[in-house]
């Protein structure tokens, strides 16, 4: 293959967010590419988003808490526990809200902000960025 057509193909995945896997073979068999997208990147540009959308229409009160490091968004050390934050649930500065696993380490996130949880915005076990939102939270008017 061309540049201009590795170009094309670049241009093409790029247009079309949710086409998960591409493979090209050249009539003769002799050059072939394959483009495997991770499960959750196509899922995460359009959550991120989403995220924009909704934090322009919250009012002034509404901060996020975000990820300190990149690893797995886990909502409570073991799986069989209650998350540790549902929407609608009371946080104070201070709390653990969750947990990220780093190299098979359990590291909690503290709250920095007292208030009310508008949203939960990863998934159980998503894989997470450093500074990513993980919670949109209502600060109390105390705060």
């Amino acid at each position: 293959m061309d540049l201009k057509s590795v170009r094309k193909v670049i241009c093409l995945l790029q247009k079309h967010p949710l086409i998960a896997e591409l493979e090209i073979t050249n009539m003769m068999g002799l050059s072939k590419i394959r483009i495997r997208r991770s499960p959750s990147s196509s899922s995460e540009n359009q959550a991120s988003g989403i995220e924009d959308s909704r934090a322009g229409t919250m009012n002034e009160k509404a901060v996020s808490i975000t990820s300190p490091l990149v690893g797995r968004f886990l909502a409570t050390a073991d799986s069989e526990e209650r998350p540790l934050l549902l929407e609608g649930d009371t946080v104070a500065e201070g709390d653990t809200v969750c947990y990220i696993e780093a190299l098979r380490i359990l590291r909690p996130v503290i709250s920095e902000v007292t208030g009310i949880v508008q949203q939960v915005l990863p998934e159980i076990g998503q894989s997470i960025e450093y500074g990513q939102p993980l919670f949109l939270i209502t600060k109390s008017d105390s705060s």
